[in-house]
């Protein structure tokens, strides 16, 4: 059914006078009159009493009332709803590989610069949201694969350095377990292996250990003057970004 035919039944039932309600609707009175009669067709049933000025709602007319109010108000909550939603900012997820929470505000300034349009940005942990669904996806495991739902970019490299205790032997190794296989520093047997280099860090700090760290946090170590430097090749570590085919962002090389 047109709702245009409701909404005029509705303003002659408001202002019991057709000529009145084709004023409002911006119509003809003859206009309205043959929207009244195509929906009374349509219903089967007169929808007003008419005896000269005097026009009142049938029993019909009472029963379709609560209806076209209904279906009216509908009609324009739906609308209200779509413009409001179209107006939104679309969101834009970013899931973080465990470690990498430090380069993560590195990440958002290279990602701001590329975004298209509007977006609400939400940073997910990678370890506990599904990686699958972010639209960005920060990742240093070397054995790690983007599926073809994401374009891989290798994004920057994480150096890191070789740290040890100053004026003693390590008693302990720690290890990032996303940084695949690095040479041994010691013969200190494994005891520490963690994701974060921000907690190897701490771990080394107190552990009289020698670890591979980034090498800004190596550098943040040996300040203390406990730690200093070891003479060992640098390793570099790819980081990788996915991005998600359809995502709010142009990715700029």
């Amino acid at each position: 059914m047109d709702t245009e035919l409701l909404k005029t039944f509705l303003e002659v039932q408001k202002t019991r006078h057709f000529g009145k309600a084709a004023e409002n609707l911006y119509l003809t009175q003859s206009a309205v009159s043959f929207r009244i009669r195509q929906l009374e067709q349509s219903l089967g049933v007169a929808l007003f009493s008419r005896h000269r000025n005097n026009i009142q709602l049938t029993e019909a007319g009472e029963l379709l009332l609560p209806h076209a109010e209904a279906v009216i108000s509908a009609l324009q909550a739906a609308r209200t709803q779509l413009q409001q939603q179209s107006s939104l900012p679309q969101r834009l997820t970013v899931a973080v590989e465990p470690g990498l929470q430090y380069l993560a505000a590195e990440l958002l300034e290279a990602l701001v610069v590329n975004i298209e349009t509007a977006v609400h940005l939400q940073v997910l942990d990678a370890a506990t949201a599904c990686s699958r669904q972010a639209d960005v996806v920060l990742c240093a495991n070397p054995d790690s694969t983007a599926d073809a739902a994401y374009k891989t970019i290798v994004w920057r490299s994480v150096v890191l350095t070789a740290v040890g205790p100053v004026g003693s032997t390590a008693q302990a190794e720690g290890r990032l377990d996303w940084a695949g296989r690095l040479p041994q520093l010691s013969k200190a047997p494994l005891a520490f292996c963690c994701s974060d280099p921000r907690l190897l860090r701490q771990w080394l700090a107190r552990s009289n250990g020698t670890a591979f760290l980034p090498q800004m946090l190596a550098q943040e170590l040996c300040h203390t003057g406990l730690y200093k430097l070891l003479a060992m090749p640098e390793q570099q570590i790819s980081v990788q970004l996915w991005l998600r085919d359809g995502a709010p962002i142009r990715w700029q090389d």
